[in-house]
């Protein structure tokens, strides 16, 4: 299999992560003294970002790294690239984190969820593995 970053998918994940970083510059160039603009939208996008960082990230590593693509490094890339560990990890670990921050550590959902995002990492891996991606 061939690891190949010229694909609709990674143009998404390389698109979706410029526009969260456009916001910020945007944020920070209209309203630099806006510290509760700020926190709010590391609240809102802290989590998403640094999914984004990692699974860009992780995909060119793997294109770069392993461009034939054996068996594994295909898993993987499959895993970021097709969307649906992003389309579910995101959520649920922006959820367990808002829980977490607005109850001022009371309710720990953060551990949880992040725990979860990489269980279905690793089940999204297995499926990919299994079918030889």
């Amino acid at each position: 299999m061939s690891l190949s970053l010229a694909t609709p998918a990674f143009y998404v994940l390389v698109g979706t992560l410029g526009l969260f970083i456009v916001m910020l510059l945007v944020l920070r160039t209209y309203y630099p003294n806006r510290k509760r603009g700020f926190e709010g939208y590391l609240d809102a996008a802290g989590v998403s970002l640094a999914f984004l960082v990692f699974s860009v990230a992780l995909v060119v590593y793997l294109a770069v790294r392993y461009p034939s693509g054996d068996t594994t490094s295909g898993a993987l890339f499959q895993t970021v690239l097709s969307g649906y560990w992003l389309a579910f990890a995101i959520p649920v670990v922006t959820v367990g984190s808002s829980v977490q921050a607005r109850s001022r550590g009371a309710i720990r959902w953060m551990i949880p969820s992040v725990g979860l995002a990489i269980l279905m990492f690793f089940a999204l891996f297995a499926y990919y593995f299994a079918i030889g991606a």
